[in-house]
């Protein structure tokens, strides 16, 4: 797998202006693929796209179940985009529609990893999330630590397959 360049921007602050005077405040960071996340709690989803992005992954965010399903079963679907390198999603805020577009997805794309989360879970949820090929699933005992840990392994494992 290719890596890619993205850019990384320094923060507004007084200080950091004042540090980077005369550079470009604008630096090429590799990084290894893009993260689509998939999370409508805000507090959630900035934690993750820090954490993320703290590993050096671009992540693309959908933020509105409809948003989701249009996304995973119209665009990434149909291949109008290309698909990301890992979608890492809050499978409750998916819903039926949601779930079943992952599905399809994923059963079109074996190779894109996918880890589901959902701090609270029943068991038709569970079993909507079982049908989802390849798909790993994180409970609500998982902590932040352990789903950065599990991204960076799904993600090395990519590049080591392709």
């Amino acid at each position: 797998m290719q890596s890619s360049a993205v850019v990384n921007q320094q923060g507004a602050s007084r200080a950091g202006r004042a540090m980077f005077r005369g550079e470009s405040r604008r630096r090429p960071v590799v990084f290894h693929g893009q993260v689509l996340l998939i999370e409508n709690l805000k507090e959630r989803r900035q934690l993750m796209c820090d954490m993320l992005a703290h590993e050096r992954f671009e992540v693309g965010v959908v933020e509105d179940a409809r948003d989701a399903v249009q996304l995973l079963a119209g665009e990434l679907l149909s291949g109008q985009r290309q698909a990301p390198e890992l979608i890492l999603c809050n499978a409750r805020m998916l819903g039926d529609a949601g779930l079943a577009a992952l599905e399809r997805l994923c059963a079109s794309n074996p190779d894109v990893p996918v880890i589901l989360y959902s701090p609270f879970t029943n068991p038709r949820l569970r079993e909507q999330i079982a049908r989802v090929p390849g798909a790993w699933f994180m409970d609500h005992s998982a902590d932040l630590e352990e789903l950065r840990s599990a991204v960076v392994s799904l993600a090395s494992s990519r590049q080591s397959r392709v």
